[in-house]
C-alpha cells in the first residue's frame, strides 16, 4: 500500500475493525473540515467530530505554547468521557486522525493502530491550507 493508491475510508474501517473497541474514525483538516470517516459515522455526526476534534487541537496547540517547549507541537491528544475516548493524532500536514474508542479499550493499542496507519499514508492525508480567493472581473 501506498500514497498514490490508498483508498481512505477503507483505511479507515480497517483501522476500526482491526483495533478492538474502536467504533469511529475520521480524518479532519486542522481547521476542522471532516475529509474522510468511516461508515459509523452520519454526515452530522462526522462534522460534529470534526468540529470536537479541531477544538482539542488547537486548545493542546495554546498548552503546548505555554507549557510546553514554546514550539506548539502537539503529538497526540486523548479525552476520555463517560461512555468512550477520543483519540486524535496528527496525520500529515494540516491533517488530524480521530478516533473514538469504548472507555475499556486498550489506549495502547488504538494509539500504536492509528500511529501505523498515519506512517503509511500521513503525506496522502495532508492538506494544503485553505485561503480565500481573490475574485476575477
Amino acid at each position: 500500500m501506498n500514497a498514490t493508491n490508498a483508498n481512505p475510508e477503507w483505511l479507515l474501517e480497517n483501522l476500526v475493525s482491526i483495533t478492538p473497541g474502536a467504533r469511529h474514525a475520521l480524518v479532519l483538516s486542522k481547521d476542522g473540515l471532516k475529509l474522510y470517516h468511516t461508515a459509523s459515522l452520519s454526515e452530522d455526526k462526522a462534522d460534529h467530530l470534526a468540529a470536537i476534534g479541531a477544538g482539542v487541537q488547537a486548545l493542546s496547540h495554546g498548552a503546548s505554547m505555554e507549557f510546553g517547549d514554546g514550539t506548539g507541537g502537539i503529538r497526540n491528544s486523548m479525552t476520555e468521557f463517560h461512555g468512550g475516548i477520543l483519540f486524535i493524532v496528527e496525520a500529515g500536514a494540516g491533517a488530524h486522525l480521530a478516533v473514538i474508542a469504548a472507555e475499556d479499550a486498550d489506549v495502547g493499542l488504538v494509539g500504536h493502530n492509528m500511529d501505523e496507519l498515519v506512517e503509511q499514508i500521513g503525506p496522502f492525508l495532508s492538506t494544503g491550507p485553505r485561503f480565500a480567493g481573490s475574485r476575477q472581473p
